[in-house]
């Protein structure tokens, strides 16, 4: 159930917009091997005033994914580097100016599907990976 939120301090078109998210999902599919139904995300635009990089970067965008705890160490750096390079390449960013940020819970900690904890519903992918 992973839940995408992009940061971006470039005003892009709703074209590249909704390619990024595509992107990221495409990335958490084939390395987390997750389910279209369950993606979700929202990508957030600020003018220069309202965001400040690190090292004041003139490109980066940030993209932090929230999912359930158990996907191994090289799962996560496999999906960390498949979301930077496809990110560099789409919008022609230096591959350092992307940051992931993977924020993961505990499946007992998210409430789904009328009331239900998450650990207690199949969604048809592992989660140990």
């Amino acid at each position: 159930m992973p839940i995408v939120r992009i940061e971006d301090p470039v005003h892009r078109d709703p074209e590249t917009r909704q390619a990024v998210i595509e992107t990221v999902y495409r990335c958490l599919r084939d390395v987390f091997k997750v389910s279209d139904e369950e993606l979700q995300a929202r990508y957030h635009t600020y003018d220069p005033q309202d965001f400040r990089s690190p090292g004041d970067r003139k490109s980066f965008i940030q993209v932090e994914i929230t999912v359930f705890k158990g996907r191994t160490l090289d799962t996560k750096r496999r999906l960390y580097r498949a979301i930077s390079q496809a990110l560099s390449e789409q919008l022609r960013l230096p591959v350092h100016a992307v940051l992931v940020l993977l924020k993961e819970h505990d499946a007992e900690n998210w409430g789904m599907r009328g009331g239900q904890p998450a650990c207690e519903i199949d969604f048809g992918y592992a989660i140990d990976i």
